[in-house]
């Protein structure tokens, strides 16, 4: 889940509400390290860290974290051999640990100056360190934390979702719009044609011709394209401009023939898709968007990768995971984030237990 999403929700909270947090995975599981969800007393919730096996459980401690004030540490161990409600029902075969989080006071002053942070298209590092028995925050806008000696740390880069610009509001483009959204990009829907965008409601709209577009958005190397309006002479355009612009990904959908004809046959840049999505034999405007998604999802994981990489390099922490999708996958089930507190604790525990870090 979008935590953009979770961060607004927290803005406009108007009763108690407990931050769930991944902070520890062993084996495989839905969903990793640094994966988080909001669930307020009204039984609502904002993202999700489980296909839906321990949502209910966890919910049912949203009053007790509140009213204690107090963070607490929840395990799932889904192993079969080991639980017999939880692994025989899920199958997921891995143990989770959850930190729970009153939304208050410290926590909800430095989610909300990181939604600042975000809302002015910064990004930061939010780090948990534990010393003693309490659980204090750092919001990093640079890559170093405080040399503080502490007993457990946690840390989670928040940052923008990535932008796509949609140029093209045809029926085909709805489905795509769709995919791109509830996958968590932000996507710009641009085209020249106003009753074309009035089949976007709610998405972010740019009214004009490339020529227009250029001096409207602001593209940048972060960005992602995707040309899709149908008409050559304004697709050759975007393209061209598009192309000075150098955005980290510009996709182009048409037939072998048409993207000949945009790129005068000449082969496209390395980082043009064209055609754009997948090779997965799709056919028709919803499958071609889910090879469109696909791809895109694909290659935003791998720029995080890279980005958290290079983040790292040099760092003192060891676990920095995006709450926006996970980190790296690790081999044979290890965990993506090991928390120190934790290290020599046995795992053949039944259901799911409570304890402090």
């Amino acid at each position: 889940m979008d935590m953009i999403n979770i961060l607004r929700a927290i803005r406009q909270l108007e009763q108690p509400a407990v931050l769930a947090t991944i902070i520890e995975v062993e084996g495989h599981a839905y969903r990793k390290a640094g994966a988080a969800m909001l669930l307020m007393s009204s039984g609502e919730s904002v993202g999700t860290i489980s296909p839906g096996c321990i949502e209910s459980d966890l919910h049912e401690r949203v009053s007790l974290v509140w009213e204690a004030d107090r963070y607490e540490v929840t395990e799932y161990n889904m192993e079969p051999d080991e639980d017999p409600i939880w692994g025989e029902s899920v199958g997921c075969g891995g143990i989770i640990r959850v930190l729970l989080e009153p939304v208050a006071g410290e926590l909800r002053s430095i989610l909300m100056a990181a939604l600042e942070l975000l809302n002015g298209g910064r990004e930061a590092t939010l780090v948990r360190s534990l010393r003693g028995q309490e659980l204090s925050y750092e919001l990093m806008i640079a890559s170093s934390a405080s040399e503080e000696p502490c007993d457990w740390q946690f840390s989670v880069l928040l940052s923008n979702r990535q932008r796509v610009i949609l140029f093209g509001a045809g029926p085909d483009a709805v489905p795509i719009y769709q995919l791109l959204t509830q996958s968590s990009f932000h996507v710009v829907v641009a085209d020249w044609r106003p009753g074309l965008l009035a089949s976007f409601p709610g998405a972010e709209h740019c009214l004009g011709t490339p020529a227009q577009l250029k001096e409207m958005l602001d593209l940048n190397g972060e960005d992602a394209v995707i040309v899709c309006s149908h008409h050559l002479y304004y697709d050759r355009e975007m393209i061209e401009w598009t192309l000075e612009s150098k955005p980290r990904y510009i996709g182009v959908m048409g037939s072998t023939k048409r993207i000949g004809m945009l790129f005068n046959g000449e082969v496209p840049p390395d980082h043009v898709k064209a055609p754009i999505g997948l090779s997965i034999g799709a056919e028709g405007p919803y499958e071609i968007a889910v090879s469109i998604a696909a791809e895109l999802i694909v290659l935003r994981k791998e720029w995080r990768d890279r980005q958290v990489s290079n983040r790292q390099k040099g760092e003192r922490h060891e676990h920095i995971w995006n709450l926006f999708g996970s980190g790296t996958e690790q081999p044979h089930g290890q965990a993506e984030a090991a928390a120190r507190a934790f290290a020599g604790r046995s795992t053949r525990q039944y259901g799911a237990s409570c304890s402090t870090l």
